[in-house]
């Protein structure tokens, strides 16, 4: 795309929206972000938790897809090696990974 049409776009939204004009329509980044936030605000997350995901979505956002042994190498082992067993149920990180897939086409 960069050649073709002299564009630095990082997903096909961001491609539409500048091919089109349409500067309402939001690029994957900003999908992304919101539905992370949806996504914690719907939950009862401590400030650890949330900290994390915070994390997650930063990495989701340069890896596509997220898959469970992500969560242990980096950057996110930086919170601890197991920050994930000590932070989340396995529920909760199952229904993480669900989240992410939505996301990662």
């Amino acid at each position: 795309m960069r050649k073709a049409f002299n564009l630095k776009v990082n997903s096909l939204l961001s491609f539409l929206r500048e091919l089109f004009e349409i500067e309402a329509l939001p690029d994957y980044q900003e999908v992304v972000r919101r539905n992370f936030e949806d996504f914690i605000a719907q939950r009862q997350f401590n400030a650890n938790q949330i900290w994390f995901l915070r994390a997650v979505q930063n990495v989701f956002l340069k890896k596509r897809p997220f898959e469970v042994a992500d969560l242990y190498e980096e950057p996110l082992n930086r919170f601890g090696e197991d920050a994930v067993e000590l932070w989340f149920t396995k529920k909760q990180v199952d229904d993480l990974i669900k989240f992410t897939a939505q996301f990662a086409a």
